[in-house]
């Protein structure tokens, strides 16, 4: 019996330290049940990040240097979002190294199998690996026997959710994985071959060796052409529910600056500018220009008349040249039109498939015969886009799109905007020309709306504009299926639509991913199920149980009294005394709700009926461990407060809290 106490003590021990530490700490525990000797060895993750989740495959291996057999558990610190999805073990098969793959399992089965083939006794040995629930934040691996003065390998996968921002999709692990002692080494590489990889904003060549012993943003960038990409999942797990999440990113860049363009711009003279203004207008020529540094330029002034270059058409570098230092005399008269006739006269005279543009900058004062319809009349002959900024100040750079001006009706037609411009001529920096280049190209999907069949419209918040290399992304429980999402909006005056359908992969992956979201609170114990096995994952009704065959004497067991809860490991199991009595079913019992009556009638005895309450409780098997109170208009530790808090910690669990740990937050 003397060493069955020194391992229950050890475990006991052991056992404490970790679960009081398991919210501070920020790294894996990595210990051997009967002797400190058994130590990890290597700790490496092959990681790949694809379009909107990541896999980490994790392989881990120990060596025992006591004297017996023994068990290695793993308290894994989960990466935020993290789900484990897969488990195997490395053992032999015909003579020759075999992984052996775990199977999801209900916890209960899955923990009940493990103490039985761990234990001492007559059954056929086995030597299997159970990764379970502890905690979001938190999974337990449990590995027996590691055979003394060898090695043992365990392999987990655990899949995340990324973030797309800045055209990358990133995967942004906060914390260091691994121990202290062993930080993980990771192969990093991209799902989809050939994206460009980076680690911070470096590029990497892939597959990139690193060290994850601290925090790191890992990222791809998508090679996709098309616009806007996106999925969708919609999961049923119950009547009228339904987990739905879907992303729409667009993509890095959104368009290109048509190589090989001709360009004319327009730059009013007329004095109902101030020189400031005009200033402002050669300026903003400069920055429109600049983008196009293989075009063909021509640079027009008009007041009543029009005034340009012999030349047609020259250099971008000379037709900006012929700006340096020119003076621009205002004068009367705001002849757009004939300014329109010139330009598209001349951009006419060029082959068909020609990009050609027309920016026009005035403040559009013009005589009231020039109606946009008229205007729109004098751009007949080449198809030219036609852009007209509208300039404004002269002492801050903006251009904002102005779908509402009466000249939209001409520009639209080409498939060009009305913009409110403005820039300040004492600006040197790149800003400038970093705002004018959405003149060039679209790089935002405008009017952006989101309809998704089955969720009220008024229910989606959706940005009025999506920037290219931004998302936006929607996860929430709906009591419909969404089998779409329609996206619309538009590139300056092109329209943008895309379709997402409910896909099964993305619906496998994010029955999974769920139970690493904040959704979960959400979820019934009694719902889970379906949820977990659809996705593969670890739950807290679900937990993987990998089996090989054993070579271990039967005598080399764990020990019964080290069995309760950490020799065997289950988040849901426990001994029934020396008799071994039968566990009650517990699989239907509610302790949410068992919870929230018992501090219900505590709150009505102690007088506070009818106040609104939030009680945080942690548990260890059918302990109250800790009491955290808040009632709406109280203070912390007011009397009121005070007096849940003793109800609370009155409370008799029954034994269906057989968990090792868990927590629950109770709203009254």
């Amino acid at each position: 019996m003397r060493t069955s106490f020194i391992s229950y003590t050890r475990a006991a021990s052991i056992l404490a330290s970790i679960l009081l530490s398991a919210n501070a700490a920020s790294a894996d525990d990595v210990r051997g049940l009967r002797s400190d000797k058994l130590v990890e060895k290597t700790h490496v993750v092959d990681l790949r990040i694809g379009h909107g989740h990541a896999d980490l495959v994790v392989r881990r291996t120990v060596h025992n240097g006591g004297p017996r057999h023994d068990q290695a558990t793993f308290y894994i610190d989960m990466p935020s979002g993290a789900v484990a999805v897969g488990l195997r073990t490395l053992g032999t098969l015909d003579g020759k190294p075999h992984w052996f793959d775990g199977e999801l399992l209900e916890a209960e089965k899955a923990a009940a199998r493990y103490r039985e083939l761990t234990g001492v006794g007559g059954y056929y040995p086995k030597d299997p690996a159970l990764l379970s629930w502890r905690s979001q934040n938190l999974l337990a691996l449990q590995v027996f026997p590691c055979p003394p003065g060898e090695d043992k390998t365990i392999e987990y996968t655990l899949r995340l959710p990324t973030q797309y921002r800045d055209g990358r999709h990133h995967l942004d692990l906060t914390a260091a994985l691994g121990t202290e002692e062993l930080p993980a080494a990771a192969t990093v590489s991209p799902m989809i071959a050939g994206e460009a990889l980076f680690v911070g904003d470096t590029r990497q060549k892939a597959p990139a060796q690193i060290s994850l012993k601290e925090a790191v943003d890992l990222s791809v960038a998508p090679a996709s052409e098309k616009p806007v990409e996106g999925a969708l999942a919609s999961v049923g797990f119950g009547k009228q529910k339904n987990v739905v999440h879907f992303h729409v990113a667009a993509a890095p860049a959104l368009s290109r600056v048509p190589r090989g363009a001709h360009v004319v711009v327009l730059i009013d003279a007329s004095r109902s500018l101030d020189q400031e203004q005009v200033e402002a207008e050669v300026a903003m020529t400069r920055a429109y220009l600049s983008h196009f540094p293989d075009a063909r330029a021509a640079v027009f002034t008009f007041d009543r008349a029009v005034h340009a270059s012999k030349k047609g058409f020259v250099s971008v570098r000379e037709a900006l040249a012929g700006l340096d230092g020119s003076q621009i005399v205002l004068r009367n008269g705001s002849h757009i039109d004939e300014a329109l006739s010139r330009a598209d006269a001349l951009l006419a005279a060029l082959p068909e498939n020609t990009p050609k543009r027309i920016l026009a900058l005035t403040d559009t004062r013009t005589r009231q015969e020039l109606t946009p319809e008229r205007l729109r009349g004098q751009l007949s002959k080449s198809g030219a886009l036609l852009h007209v900024g509208v300039v404004d100040s002269a002492f801050s750079t903006t251009l904002t799109r102005d779908d509402t001006h009466a000249w939209a009706a001409m520009t639209r037609p080409t498939g060009g905007l009305v913009w409110q411009a403005s820039m300040d001529t004492a600006d040197q920096s790149d800003e400038p020309r970093k705002v004018y280049e959405e003149l060039a190209r679209p790089k935002r999907i405008d009017h952006f709306q989101v309809h998704a069949q089955g969720i009220a419209q008024e229910a989606l918040v959706a940005p009025e504009a999506l920037a290219e290399g931004e998302s936006f992304e929607d996860l929430r429980l709906s009591d419909k299926q969404v089998p779409f999402v329609e996206v619309t909006g538009e590139l300056w005056a092109t329209p943008v639509r895309r379709v997402l359908v409910a896909d099964e992969a993305e619906n496998r992956r994010w029955a999974g991913l769920v139970f690493g979201s904040n959704l979960l609170h959400s979820i019934e114990e009694a719902d889970m199920m379906s949820l977990a096995v659809m996705g593969r994952a670890v739950s807290p009704v679900t937990s993987y149980l990998a089996i090989e065959p054993g070579v271990r004497p039967s005598t080399e067991g764990i020990e019964e009294f080290s069995a309760s809860g950490w020799g065997f490991g289950s988040s849901n199991c426990r001994l029934y005394g020396s008799h071994r009595a039968k566990p009650p079913q517990i699989s239907m019992f509610d302790k949410q709700a068992f919870l929230k009556d018992e501090l219900s009638r505590g709150l009505a005895a102690c007088g506070g009926a009818g106040k609104k309450a939030t009680v945080g409780l942690e548990s260890t098997l059918e302990e109250i461990v800790s009491v955290r109170a808040t009632i709406d208009g109280e203070k912390a530790g007011a009397k009121l407060v005070t007096c849940l808090e003793e109800a609370a910690w009155g409370i008799e669990l029954p034994g269906a809290f057989a968990s090792v740990w868990q927590g629950f937050t109770v709203v009254l």
